[in-house]
């Protein structure tokens, strides 16, 4: 009986020694979170970069997105894209600031396109027809997240009427189909009609 009792008390002791050893775990990841969170906070009032490293602070998705936001006002626009970019492989595709990334992305593309424009002219289009262009499928991948989002769908036709290659496209899901169908069309030699003459 003393045998039996003593082995139950061991398998007790090991699933107590489990169980904390689990709370313990749990209980240091909220801590790291609290303090990042506090760590973001601190920033925002003054609205400062966040460079705290300790404990990953600069690198939640928040600190990311604010650091980005931070960039964009101070016109940095490499570093704001770098900031979004970053912050979009964090997250998931469910979460909201991943289609605000995307979104923020392409109105970060499109002023620097049009800031481009305004400055030097037309001859500017080689630089900002490509940045155009990297705004138009930011706002794609936005509004397949959220297809009824009104801000990104104006955005992405704005970003349609300054770039001539696709003006008159009805929207996203239309330009990914024709892009698709014209990958899948042969072009070439098996494009043409009727049988093949000439050849062995």
């Amino acid at each position: 009986m003393n045998e039996k009792f003593a082995s139950v008390m061991r398998r007790g002791v090991l699933w107590a020694a489990v169980l904390m050893l689990v709370s313990l775990v749990m209980l240091a990841r909220q801590l790291v979170e609290i303090y990042q969170a506090h760590v973001y906070r601190q920033s925002l009032a003054p609205h400062v970069l966040i460079q705290n490293t300790l404990l990953g602070a600069n690198q939640t998705p928040q600190a990311l997105f604010a650091n980005a936001v931070f960039y964009d006002n101070q016109l940095k626009p490499e570093q704001a894209l770098a900031q979004f970019a970053a912050l979009i492989s964090k997250v998931s595709e469910a979460d909201p600031m991943r289609k605000q990334a995307y979104f923020n992305s392409g109105n970060i593309y499109m002023r620097t396109a049009t800031r481009l424009l305004e400055q030097r002219g037309l001859p500017a289009w080689d630089e900002a027809g490509p940045l155009v262009a990297l705004a138009k499928e930011s706002y794609q991948k936005a509004l397949r997240i959220d297809p009824d989002w009104s801000e990104a769908k104006y955005n992405y036709h704005l970003a349609l009427r300054l770039s001539p290659t696709t003006h008159g496209m009805s929207g996203p899901q239309q330009y990914e189909d024709e892009q698709i169908k014209a990958e899948q069309e042969p072009s070439g030699w098996p494009a043409m009609p009727g049988n093949p003459r000439g050849m062995p």
